[in-house]
């Protein structure tokens, strides 16, 4: 009966020890949730501040939207993954795949271009190259996410490099309320040169520096293809203008050359990595609709490559110019 009678104390004191520990437990979990709960609304009220900051036409823009488009086949070999916004480019190789740009942060490279890869069947490991076009955070942001977790090597102009890690460079912030000066950037970087073919596999990108939307700014010529047949893709660096007189100067040298040398290549395809831009958006709908055999809505010709600049871009910069060198003239 005694021995019943311990047992029995035995037990009930362990059931009392192990409900105060389960109790301190919940306790300190409490805790931790309550202090992981107040560091996320310090946060997010803090990127309330900043967003506030921005102009609200910039917040109220298409670039700023972080609505997620399906990922999206453009050609035999190019897919696009990204928002409404911003993007990346996804380019198959024999030797493993290619993005252009990286989108906002590691965030968006971790839960936007990484499931868009594996929903397209690639594996994000084989990202072997990220080729950033310039040193604004919606472009290189996630770049250090690859580098990091799959080792792609990072590619970008030398000047797009030391932009990244000049106490001057312009510091923006993202839909989100992170400024650019937070992001780890990636730890080394590929110079690339004007002129220069970055290649992998059977696919190669030819790079032109074009200074003007941001110094460091590269644009893009390469080869794609569709039911068999072989196009030229241009894509403009940034199509954003800049502030300064001699920024804008540059920038219209930059567009002279690039359109000369997409003329010489005979491009007939014109892609944004800011896919509201050049109505991008419309067409990956049309695509994803499209029958086997119906016309690849992105193949306009070269005539309407020609327009795109001559009609949309130089008109703007050209503008800007006048505007600036009239506020010169005022202040002297």
């Amino acid at each position: 009966m005694k021995s019943i009678f311990l047992k029995s104390t035995a037990i009930l004191l362990l059931i009392t020890f192990s409900s105060c520990q389960n109790s301190e437990k919940n306790k300190e979990n409490t805790e931790v949730l309550n202090l992981e709960k107040s560091a996320l609304d310090s946060l997010t009220e803090k990127a309330k501040e900043r967003l506030e900051k921005v102009p609200q036409g910039m917040r109220n823009s298409d670039l700023f939207s972080t609505e997620i488009l399906k990922p999206t086949q453009l050609f035999d070999n190019v897919y696009y993954i990204g928002y409404m916004g911003v993007g990346v480019f996804l380019i198959n190789t024999t030797d493993g795949l290619i993005l252009i740009d990286s989108m906002w942060n590691q965030n968006d490279a971790e839960t936007v271009i990484v499931p868009g890869i594996k929903e397209l069947g690639f594996d994000p490991a084989q990202v072997k190259k990220i080729l950033i076009t310039h040193e604004h955070s919606d472009h290189y942001g996630g770049a250090r996410f690859f580098e990091k977790n799959y080792g792609s090597e990072v590619l970008m102009s030398k000047t797009a490099w030391e932009g990244l890690h000049s106490n001057d460079a312009e510091v923006l912030t993202d839909p989100f309320g992170n400024l650019s000066s937070e992001l780890e950037v990636p730890k080394q970087y590929t110079e690339v040169k004007n002129g220069e073919n970055i290649s992998l596999g059977d696919k190669s990108i030819t790079v032109y520096l074009t200074p003007g939307h941001a110094p460091g700014g590269l644009s893009l010529l390469f080869s794609v293809e569709e039911q068999g047949e072989k196009h030229t893709v241009a894509l403009w660096g940034g199509t954003g203008l800049p502030k300064t007189l001699e920024a804008n100067q540059n920038y219209l040298n930059s567009l002279n050359m690039f359109q000369d040398a997409a003329n010489k290549a005979q491009a007939d395809v014109n892609l944004s990595n800011h896919p509201f831009n050049i109505g991008l958006v419309k067409d990956m709908e049309t695509l994803r609709s499209n029958a086997t055999g119906d016309k690849n809505p992105l193949i306009k010709g070269n005539e309407n490559l020609n327009q795109y600049f001559n009609t949309n871009l130089k008109p703007k910069v050209l503008e800007k110019i006048q505007e600036l060198k009239s506020e010169i003239e005022k202040n002297n």
